[in-house]
């Protein structure tokens, strides 16, 4: 199994197991391989009783979220519906949070590097604004905002901007996207899907990015920016997003 090279993210799950269930490490294993997985898509999960347990292991490339697995450490906490399978916070127990707040400290001096977010927080931002919002989420997962919640607590947090927070919009200046962005993950996924070559997906607009959108940029007749500006966003949409819903 493979083992990651870099962790910059830290990503907070949910099991979405229902009510009073409580196998451990075990029974999540059992559960996603009957799904087909190799072995237990988290790196590590807290069970009901706060207790933490080793999943697929520390520096194993997990499979917790598509897109960022390679540089993301998936922490999970069993629980998140209630017995009519609804996203419900009120399943997580206060034992579990104090754990999850432990872990990430631990984790957060294991990997300097790492940045915390929820599952959701790296939704694709369908409308391009640079703003996760509520109806773009994929999953409920964890079923609370992550990031100001680690924020408060003086953890360091992914550079993703939620509706939890207030956005100041200036028409006249750019707006300045910066680490782990998911709208810059999702237009990389948009380029692999036209065949460009970018390396991973991790939501940095590095020289491999830009090189690509330059090839794109090239190829749809645009001004070779580098970029991710309007006119390469809006046409990069145009083509691909389309090809994917079709």
């Amino acid at each position: 199994m493979a083992n990651r090279e870099r962790t910059t993210l830290g990503v907070v799950h949910v099991t979405a197991t229902p009510p009073g269930w409580d196998k451990g490490a075990a029974g999540i294993r059992a559960i996603h391989k009957a799904q087909g997985w190799s072995d237990i898509g988290y790196n590590e999960i807290i069970n009901p009783d706060g207790r933490a347990e080793m999943g697929r292991g520390k520096m194993a490339i997990g499979a917790h979220v598509a897109g960022f697995n390679s540089i993301s450490y998936g922490l999970s906490m069993v629980g998140g519906v209630d017995a009519k399978n609804r996203p419900a916070f009120n399943t997580i127990k206060d034992a579990q949070l104090e754990t999850l707040e432990k872990r990430m400290r631990d984790l957060t001096i294991d990997f300097p590097e790492i940045k915390w977010c929820g599952h959701r927080d790296l939704s694709p931002d369908k409308n391009g604004n640079g703003v996760i919002e509520p109806f773009e989420h994929m999953k409920a997962c964890p079923t609370f905002d992550v990031i100001p919640w680690a924020a408060e607590r003086g953890l360091p947090v992914a550079d993703i901007k939620g509706t939890w927070k207030p956005i100041v919009l200036e028409p006249e200046s750019d707006r300045v996207y910066d680490g782990p962005d998911t709208r810059t993950a999702y237009l990389q996924r948009l380029l692999t899907r036209g065949g460009y070559v970018l390396g991973p997906i991790d939501g940095i607009a590095g020289k491999k990015t830009r090189t690509a959108v330059k090839a794109f940029q090239f190829a749809s007749g645009l001004d070779q920016t580098g970029d991710f500006d309007a006119p390469t966003v809006a046409r990069l949409r145009s083509i691909f997003e389309t090809k994917a819903a079709a």
